[in-house]
């Protein structure tokens, strides 16, 4: 529930006081003020505010969602959290039923010889099972998430077509560059234009992977399961790639940074946020790119959960400004 501002505080002690005040000082409260049970009238006083506030925040998300970035973003980040939240959730249950048959056994142990032991499964009150019934649920969110997001992303291709013909356009523009005056035009870029053409090519070449692992999977083409992996492996090695050449963008970006105050805040908080996406992707595509894995779901849900909050946090702000 969201803090109500311009109430009254309850009544408190001052902090630096070394002994009670007396009867005579103290100023007697209302009833409604004094008693910590908000009233109706109360209720229907606030009532306004917090659905001003609720209306507010409701909006702000719808706006969020209007987006194919945006919906990405927020799913991204359920999805990452959820596989966390499972991992975490199932090693403490399985933690608790490890204990548990632990000490059913060394109780079997202490009986005496000969001594039949009879465990009725409907008394055995099982340790954590909810966390289990839990994690295993969030788990399944996980993967239907992931599984939706690759789904959407099967038309990433029609976007990589029109980020790639802007930059075919910037590189036609350069080398038609004549003049000295345009030459030395500080708008040219070419390191910078040549980066960003190397990552529109590993993106077109991983997500034409990607899609036809995916729709293979599904059977709507024909890829072996042995070319599916492949696939999948070859497709999050473009990924890491991609993630790499943002290094070097972003180690560029930071050289030639401007002078003016306000201008380089700005950067510098852009450029932070997207150094800590990339180093957060940067071992989830390390991960994705051996055929045996590097990590668990754990740390793949803590990375994630990181890249996800970052690019939440900036869509959130970002589709916050108009409302």
């Amino acid at each position: 529930m969201s803090k109500v501002n311009d109430l009254p505080p309850p009544e408190t002690p001052p902090s630096g006081a070394t002994s009670p005040p007396k009867p005579s000082d103290v100023t007697p409260l209302p009833p409604s003020v004094s008693n910590h049970t908000p009233s109706i009238q109360n209720l229907v006083a606030w009532a306004p505010l917090y659905l001003s506030k609720t209306d507010r925040v409701i909006n702000h998300l719808s706006a969020l969602l209007s987006s194919p970035s945006g919906t990405d973003r927020l799913l991204c980040t359920l999805g990452y959290t959820s596989l966390l939240t499972s991992t975490v959730a199932t090693s403490i249950s399985q933690r608790q039923l490890h204990t548990r048959a632990r000490s059913i056994i060394e109780k079997a142990f202490a009986l005496p010889a000969n001594t039949t032991v009879i465990i009725n499964a409907s008394e055995l009150k099982i340790p954590g099972s909810r966390l289990l019934v839990a994690g295993k649920r969030l788990k399944a969110l996980n993967g239907l998430i992931s599984d939706f997001r690759i789904f959407v992303r099967l038309w990433g291709l029609v976007g990589l077509w029109g980020w790639g013909k802007s930059v075919l356009l910037r590189i036609h523009k350069e080398r038609n560059k004549g003049s000295p005056m345009e030459k030395d035009d500080e708008s040219s870029d070419r390191v910078g234009t040549g980066i960003e053409a190397a990552q529109v090519l590993v993106n077109i070449l991983y997500q034409f992977l990607e899609n036809g692992a995916y729709l293979s999977s599904k059977g709507v083409l024909g890829w072996n399961t042995e070319k599916q992996n492949w696939a999948w492996i070859w497709s999050s090695r473009f990924w890491m790639t991609h993630v790499g050449l943002d290094f070097i963008r972003l180690a560029r970006e930071w050289s030639k940074k401007g002078k003016d105050a306000e201008e380089q805040e700005k950067l510098i908080w852009k450029w932070r946020r997207e150094m800590v996406v990339n180093a957060a992707y940067a071992p989830l595509t390390l991960h994705w790119s051996l055929e045996k894995g590097l990590v668990g779901d754990f740390w793949v849900g803590v990375f994630g959960s990181i890249a996800g909050l970052g690019g939440l946090r900036e869509a959130w702000r970002v589709t916050g400004a108009g409302i």
